[in-house]
């Protein structure tokens, strides 16, 4: 997989690595690499979802921006 950040700078991981990396930006995009399975983009765009960011301090995750896409939306219906 390949993830781009918004200024298209990018890494190319495994499925698991790219969707926390894919969770862990804004503005982020996944692509599949050349010889890579079939629908893993796909796959990779639907785990970050529900994937937390790579939290870079200990603590509870209490911010929006510690929680995954998911969690927000589910927080904002409250």
């Amino acid at each position: 997989m390949t993830v781009l950040d918004a200024a298209r700078a990018g890494a190319n991981g495994c499925e698991h690595h790219a969707a926390r990396l894919l969770a862990s930006l804004a503005g982020g995009r996944v692509y599949p690499l050349p010889h890579g399975p079939g629908q893993a983009a796909i796959r990779v765009f639907t785990a970050a979802d529900t994937t937390r960011p790579f939290c870079w301090l200990d603590g509870p995750r209490t911010e929006p921006s510690q929680l995954s896409h998911a969690e927000n939306r589910n927080r904002n219906r409250r």
